[in-house]
């Protein structure tokens, strides 16, 4: 679906007006039911732009690469909050962003659809979404019964910040507890916690997509590529990719705004997502703080309040 004309002619403005010199967007891309990212730079590509339910990736991972430049880009509720972050870490300057938000009711996950119809997903080829629903052939699915997992516990579908709405905004409906299967890991023992852990890493592969996808993983030189000091060892052994997920967890400690671009990337399904979300709730709990939801408010590990919690402290 192509943008509304009075979101295109604004983008063409700011391109024309030098405000930015680049539009990060998504388009239709070759893949079914998967939009690709885009960079306009120039008003005649504008039309290239769209947004529908197969716009998944979170563009703010992009932004760092453009430290410096005057950037537009084009967020959903859970990538503004990746924004924030960036905003609250001194990456980005305010004024060198022009945005437009979209109002998301949940991105298509093809292999939620390919499920419910009972086929391949090579097999969705001629998908589509149209009227609240993705159409394959003569057959339909719901949208909200085609999103991922992720999405369906989303409580933040309209962006927090915006310089234009490219849509309606969407009355989310109240989630009952977002971190509910952190509260379950939480009641197991500590053996059955670790045993849990084990099994969800043991099928990671070391390619690191969740890091290359995350909007807040911006460091220029990761901690998996230094050499000197060497501070990991990337084979196959469990001890290396649970070291590896144990580290990128605690760098996001505070900063993770709970987007989910790590597990909706992961080719092996891990749901890197339970980690993250365990340090969220704990960083709710001590310092009253959700990352990417105040523009205002100050990270956590930034700042010292005297009743600060410091129980962790021998």
């Amino acid at each position: 679906m192509t943008l509304p004309s009075a979101v295109r002619e604004q983008i063409i403005e700011w391109l024309k007006n030098g405000e930015i010199e680049v539009f990060i967007g998504w388009e239709a891309g070759p893949v079914p039911l998967q939009a690709t990212p885009v960079f306009v730079r120039t008003p005649e590509e504008v039309d290239r732009l769209i947004w529908d339910p197969t716009c998944e990736n979170n563009l703010v991972a992009f932004l760092p690469r453009y430290r410096g430049k005057k950037v537009g880009i084009m967020v959903k509720g859970c990538d503004s909050r990746a924004i924030i972050g960036l905003l609250a870490e001194a990456q980005f300057p305010r004024e060198n962003l022009r945005i437009v938000g979209v109002s998301c009711p949940g991105v298509v996950d093809p292999k939620v659809v390919a499920e419910q119809l009972g086929v391949p997903v090579e097999d969705l080829e001629d998908a589509s979404v149209r009227d609240g629903q993705v159409l394959v052939g003569d057959q339909g699915v719901p949208l909200e019964a085609s999103c991922y997992a992720l999405c369906r516990a989303c409580d933040r579908h309209n962006p927090i910040i915006a310089d234009v709405q490219a849509n309606e905004e969407i009355n989310s409906e109240p989630v009952d507890d977002p971190l509910g299967p952190v509260r379950e890991m939480e009641a197991l023992s500590d053996d059955e916690c670790w045993a849990r852990f084990a099994e969800e890493v043991s099928r990671c592969n070391l390619c690191f997509a969740c890091r290359n996808a995350c909007p807040l993983c911006y460091c220029n030189v990761c901690f998996v590529d230094r050499t000197q000091p060497r501070w990991f060892n990337q084979t196959t052994r469990l001890e290396d990719r649970q070291f590896y997920q144990l580290m990128r967890t605690f760098h996001l400690a505070g900063r993770c705004v709970g987007c989910g671009a790590c597990t909706r990337a992961c080719p092996q399904g891990v749901n890197i997502r339970l980690f993250l979300d365990k340090l969220r709730a704990d960083v709710q709990e001590l310092f009253a703080y959700e990352a990417g939801v105040d523009p205002e408010a100050k990270p956590p590990l930034r700042t010292y309040r005297q009743d600060d919690y410091n129980g962790f402290i021998l």
